[in-house]
């Protein structure tokens, strides 16, 4: 069967000759591409950005990647609420906690809210520069527009009793016994550049923020 008419050429018969076998061959996987459990891990990336996500890491693995393209949908749905905010916290550290401003009238301006950290002996996680910086950008990218984050909180604790020796930064927890305790703006946000609501400026291309030099 043929859909040349009539008149065609013998350069049209043969060109048709020689695609027509083969191109009922070739796959055509839409439907396994626009699936995230099925989708070749190299158009991972592609995937993740044809549905919206907001949060990408290539360093993830691919577990991870296809876990996170399969939660779009419903993460924007949820996005700009504290779920999508406590979503993102416990990628990093489930003990960190949110303060927000109904909570703490006494320190906290009404839609603003802050973060504090575990102690570090009950969290393995170790906050470093990097990690921080992480956290921050992916909290920006999630939390409700009317909402800034004024600072992360660190505690110190002094031990009476010698379980801890001496005076260490350390993040929030509840504490048994006594111990003095102040509050501590995280010195990595001091350096971000900020609006006058607590925004920080991020570089367009890549989504860094930027600091004081």
């Amino acid at each position: 069967m043929t859909l040349l008419p009539p008149n065609s050429t013998r350069l049209e018969s043969a060109i048709e000759s020689a695609t027509s076998a083969g191109l009922t061959d070739v796959p055509v996987p839409i439907r396994d591409v626009w699936n995230p459990a099925t989708c070749p891990a190299g158009l991972l990336p592609f995937l993740a950005w044809g549905v919206s996500i907001d949060l990408w890491n290539s360093e993830w693995s691919e577990a991870e990647k296809r876990e996170a393209v399969a939660s779009a949908i419903e993460d924007q749905r949820r996005k700009g609420t504290r779920a999508s905010l406590r979503d993102v916290l416990d990628r990093f550290d489930p003990l960190i906690q949110i303060v927000e401003w109904f909570e703490d009238r006494g320190t906290l301006e009404p839609h603003t809210f802050r973060l504090e950290l575990p102690l570090g002996i009950e969290s393995d996680v170790e906050y470093d520069t990097a990690l921080v910086a992480a956290l921050l950008r992916d909290i920006a990218a999630v939390k409700p527009l009317r909402s800034h984050m004024r600072a992360v909180h660190r505690l110190h604790a002094q031990a009476q009793a010698g379980l801890l020796g001496g005076g260490m930064s350390i993040g929030l927890a509840r504490i048994s016994g006594p111990a003095d305790l102040t509050i501590q703006d995280d010195p990595y946000w001091a350096t971000v550049l900020q609006t006058e609501e607590g925004e920080p400026f991020e570089r367009e291309q890549d989504r860094a923020f930027l600091e004081h030099i």
